[in-house]
Parts: structure tokens; sequence; C-alpha cells
């Protein structure tokens, strides 16, 4: 069995109310890309391209200023790029890999062909978009809790939740930091208690939330 069969996804969530010969179209025409580290996926005002699903590694959601700062990751399991590929528009955010990454890509020109086939292809990626717009309002949230201690809680589990239990945060404090709109010092000040009380342990550039 070759490396991509071996990495082949399998059905999403916002697959699974579609016709099985259209699943099965949509993952025989899978794509696969290794992308290293700092590599951009694509970048803010690009024009889409495709859709992607994070097969192993991480992936950086990123705002598109001159000193860009990180707003959510993406682990394993993950779909993006859908919005810009159902409205034809530029993207609005760039995508980094921080960490040697194994990506599935769906070329635009595969999903036009497929959605000329298979309409309900697009209420399949309106259901994707759906709940990749509850991770963004989740971000909203995290951001106007009033208590720093609170604010650093909720973007550790956001990103727990989206990596996996068990998986590093690949972060520095001040990287941590820059998603809590906190000083450095603050974010180091946190941590400290939160580690104290067996909550948090830190690594180099990396964090593990261990609390529920």
């Amino acid at each position: 069995m070759s490396l991509d069969q071996q990495q082949a996804p399998s059905a999403s969530s916002w697959m699974l109310t579609m016709p099985e010969p259209l699943i099965e179209k949509l993952l025989a025409n899978t794509r696969f890309r290794t992308v290293q580290r700092g590599e951009y996926i694509f970048r803010q005002g690009e024009p889409p391209e495709g859709i992607y699903r994070v097969l192993q590694g991480v992936i950086s959601v990123q705002s598109p200023e001159a000193t860009p700062l990180i707003g959510h990751l993406l682990g394993p399991g993950a779909w993006f790029g859908e919005g810009a590929a159902l409205t034809h528009q530029p993207r609005v955010v760039s995508t980094m890999a921080i960490a040697e990454t194994r990506l599935a890509f769906l070329p635009l020109a595969t999903l036009e062909e497929i959605g000329r086939q298979y309409p309900e292809l697009w209420r399949g990626l309106a259901s994707l978009t759906a709940s990749n717009a509850e991770v963004a309002v989740g971000i909203a949230r995290d951001l106007m809790l009033t208590r720093p201690e609170d604010r650093v809680i909720a973007v550790l589990r956001r990103l727990t939740t989206s990596l996996g239990r068990e998986a590093a945060i690949p972060l520095s404090q001040e990287q941590l930091a820059d998603m809590s709109v906190l000083s450095r010092g603050a974010v180091s000040r946190i941590l400290s208690r939160l580690e104290a009380a067996g909550r948090v342990r830190r690594g180099y550039r990396e964090l593990w939330w261990l609390d529920n």
C-alpha cells in the first residue's frame, strides 16, 4: 500500500448526508501534498484553487497584517479553504504550516465538475462552511472574555479541541499572548499559576492543556 493510500482521507462529517457515489468520487479525486514548516498553503488575497484537509501536522490560520498574528490552529481532520472556493472570492486569511504537514487537496475545477453531476456537493460544502463559521464565532467569544486568565484558558481549550487531547500546542508564550490579546509577561504569570495547579504543562515553544 502506498503512502497516499495509507493517508487517504475517509468521509468527513460534512459528507455524510451525500450519496455514496458522490463520496467515492470525492475521495477518488483527492490529491496529496506535503508542506514544510513555514510554508504557506495560501495567502490572503490570492484566488481560490481548492479545499484542503489536514492529514498530519498543524496549520496556522493567520491575519493579513504585515506581521501576521495566529488566530487559530488546525489539526488532523480539519478541512479549510471552502469559503473562497464556494464564492470564488479572494482568500480572506493566510494559512501556514507550523510543522511538516501532510494535506489532502480537492482542486476547485474538480469540485465544479463533480458539482455539475452531483448538486448535493454544494449543500455539503455549505454545511462545512457553517461548521467553520462556528469556530470563528468561538474565537470571537474567547476574546470577549474580560478576565485575562479566563481568556487564556479558553484559547488553550479551543486549540486542544482542534489539535487533539494528547497533542502538543506548538506555540511560544509570545504567540499565545498575541492570540489572547495580552502581554507576554501577563501570559507567563498566568501559565505559571496554571502549571502549579496541574492544568498546563510547558515545553520549549509548546504547551499541553491538561484540564477538561
